[in-house]
């Protein structure tokens, strides 16, 4: 199995809308798929949430009219997963319109070679963590106890690792003991996360967990200490899935929505400071 991974778009309903004053989201998108023409042999195209930045229907659209077509373009379906910036009810409402709105987007999305992807939305309204209810759990626990031909993704928008930052130890996903006792000796082969905007690998009850890099911007981890910075960059993973451990390629690009034009300048630059308000502000 061999999976394109995207995350963390944070398109905007109106096209003008910059993040950070400064990053047309839509432009890197295009741009990052525009790197990807050649690309070949993808069974699945998993976007791991955070679609949207301001969880409006249009923003929703917009994404479904860039990605839709490019799934289609290498034969693979696409698993959207919701973050901390969607808002489940709406994109259920227009993915799904006439039906149940769901409060949050929990799924299988079945594979070509007896594959799936499960999907879990680790998204809180109002806030920059992540959790599952006690009946994801549950729910999760009864899909996984019949295995699937081909193995399981696992695909949650808050990576189940401790962050590598200040700010990200604080917006991160709770529960992870509890993650852990579902997922224990089931046929889950890895999970898939975004949230954190930089690459990062690790496992949680034995299962090797990939973080891809974020689109929109990507974060620097190793010099941020207790402050926070963004780069003007975008990023994408490959995974492959077969006999033995995950095979992991991440590609990092200069981000073509940076409308500064200056790819040493930071996106943002989060003082220790500004740090402890956003997590006053959004964390647990």
């Amino acid at each position: 199995m061999r999976i394109l991974h995207l995350t963390d778009t944070h398109l905007y309903g109106d096209p003008s809308a910059r993040h950070y004053d400064r990053i047309d989201p839509t432009a890197a998108l295009r741009g990052v798929l525009a790197r990807l023409e050649g690309l070949r042999d993808i069974d699945v195209v998993i976007h791991t949430g955070d679609a949207s930045e301001d969880g409006t229907a249009a923003s929703y659209r917009l994404l479904h009219e860039i990605l839709d077509p490019f799934a289609a373009s290498l034969g693979a379906p696409l698993a959207m997963v919701m973050g901390n910036h969607d808002v489940s009810r709406v994109y259920s409402e227009e993915v799904d319109p006439g039906q149940h709105l769901a409060a949050r987007q929990d799924r299988v999305v079945p594979l070509d070679g007896g594959g799936r992807v499960v999907v879990l939305d680790s998204s809180v309204p109002g806030a920059g963590y992540g959790h599952l209810e006690s009946a994801q759990l549950q729910w999760l626990r009864d899909v996984l106890a019949e295995p699937a031909a081909g193995g399981t993704v696992l695909a949650i928008h808050h990576p189940p690792l401790r962050g590598a930052t200040t700010l990200l130890r604080g917006l991160d996903l709770d529960g992870l003991d509890d993650l852990a006792a579902v997922l224990e000796g089931t046929d889950a082969r890895i999970v898939l996360s975004g949230h954190y905007h930089h690459a990062m690998d690790g496992a949680i009850a034995g299962i090797p967990v990939h973080v891809a890099p974020g689109i929109t911007n990507v974060v620097d981890p190793v010099t941020a200490a207790a402050s926070e910075r963004a780069l003007a960059l975008s990023g994408v993973s490959v995974i492959e899935l077969g006999q033995g451990a995950p095979r992991v390629f991440s590609s990092v690009f200069p981000n073509l929505g940076d409308t500064a034009g200056d790819a040493e300048l930071p996106v943002y630059r989060f003082s220790p400071e500004q740090v402890a308000q956003i997590v006053e502000a959004a964390g647990r």
